[in-house]
């Protein structure tokens, strides 16, 4: 309880304070430190320490330590490092990556708050379509898959699975994706497109393939399928809808905005 009074006696002495934001508690040479530099170094010490502030000894020791530090800068100004070579070299390069820190930001930022105001408009999802969607498409299924880098290495591994070489064990030694075998269970909208509709087709247990993708050749087993709740699943069709929509606008977009990949190695 003592720690508590000490803490919020300094915080009202700080408050207090902070409303005469000019006024100067003390000078180093031409520079000032004043109450509301010393309000924002108080908020960056720890609560433990901030309870001995709440003391005159504790306040003054506090400014000190101030002082001090604006001694130091004044004089590390002064000095030949401040017009050398390589401090000046540093600054440039740190500036150089705070832009680019800065730049990154400022992308992210406005592409995040774009989608934000999309899904109030363009991709705005109804309760009826999400109701629809559902009826639609109901169910779940749960896959496992074998990920090749071409279509030869795929017929080999189709001939061992054939032949009647256990999938697990077959993916775990030839697929690319060695981690993931088997994957989690998927609503129709949240797998591949080259893949969906032979999925929610296929028996239960059932092996196929060969499919191309973008990632490579594919080979898929369908260990389940089953009703997604109907609740449970409102929040994914929501989102299966809002992606289906934005997918649409860029690729409308991309209409009037050429793509072109010029680089051989990345087609």
């Amino acid at each position: 309880m003592k720690k508590l009074f000490a803490l919020l006696g300094t915080a009202a002495l700080l408050a207090a304070c902070s409303g005469k934001d000019g006024k100067v508690v003390a000078r180093v040479g031409s520079e000032k430190i004043t109450e509301s530099y010393l309000q924002e170094k108080f908020a960056e010490i720890s609560p433990a320490a901030q309870e001995y502030l709440a003391s005159k000894p504790g306040r003054k020791q506090f400014l000190d330590v101030l002082i001090h530090e604006r001694l130091m800068l004044l004089a590390a100004r002064k000095s030949r490092v401040a017009s050398g070579d390589d401090y000046k070299a540093r600054m440039r390069q740190k500036e150089a990556e705070m832009k680019t820190t800065l730049e990154s930001y400022r992308e992210f930022l406005l592409t995040r708050m774009w989608i934000e105001d999309m899904r109030e408009g363009e991709l705005k999802v109804t309760d009826v379509e999400v109701k629809d969607y559902y009826q639609k498409y109901p169910y779940k299924v749960s896959l496992a898959h074998i990920l090749l880098p071409s279509y030869e290495e795929a017929e080999k591994v189709v001939k061992r699975l054939k032949a009647g070489a256990d999938f697990d064990r077959t993916a775990k030694e030839y697929s690319l994706d060695k981690e993931t075998v088997r994957l989690p269970p998927v609503m129709y909208g949240e797998f591949l497109p080259e893949l969906e509709d032979m999925a929610f087709k296929m028996r239960t247990g059932e092996t196929q393939g060969i499919v191309k993708t973008q990632l490579g050749f594919h080979i898929i087993k369908k260990l389940s399928q089953e009703k997604a709740d109907e609740a449970q699943a409102m929040d994914r069709v929501r989102k299966i809808l809002e992606k289906k929509k934005f997918d649409a606008y860029l690729a409308k977009f991309q209409e009037k905005n050429k793509v072109e990949v010029l680089d051989e190695n990345y087609k």
